[in-house]
């Protein structure tokens, strides 16, 4: 994860790496972004959640301009297979691409970025060919 570490610091990104956090992360994406319907029987990859049945996932490169355009001053990255999490500053930064966010180690390859409220969530999975993926959080009936 330390060549993540170097590109997003490169970047301008102030970056505050925390241990076990990650099954925390996951399980508030999981509230946020996964319909309850879904919950009961999650893939075992959280992105193929979002892929199966999530109306308004963006893809692809519609999904790196939503990304681009998200209000992220602050936002939190988290893996699917790492308790690790990193807390990003991303004030000073410049803009990311994915290429930068691509890590290849099995433990870090897919990677959730949500902002510090899960109202947004940018996903690179593992699979090249597939993503990334950008998505809104759900909204409950009554919500507005």
């Amino acid at each position: 994860m330390n060549p993540l570490i170097e590109r997003l610091t490169a970047k301008g990104v102030e970056v505050t790496k925390i241990e076990d956090r990650g099954q925390e992360a996951r399980q508030t994406w999981v509230a946020h972004f996964i319909r309850p319907e879904q919950r009961t029987r999650l893939s075992p990859y959280l992105w193929e959640d979002i892929v199966a049945g999530t109306e308004g996932c963006l893809v692809g490169t519609t999904a790196e301009h939503a990304f681009e355009r998200a209000g992220k001053w602050k936002a939190m990255l988290f893996f699917q297979h790492s308790n690790d999490v990193l807390e990003l500053d991303l004030t000073q930064a410049q803009p990311l691409a994915r290429k930068e966010l691509i890590v290849e180690t099995m433990d870090y390859a897919d990677i959730y970025i949500v902002d510090p409220a899960y109202t947004w969530t940018y996903v690179i999975p593992h699979e090249a060919d597939w993503g990334p993926y950008f998505l809104t959080k759900l909204r409950a009936k009554g919500d507005h």
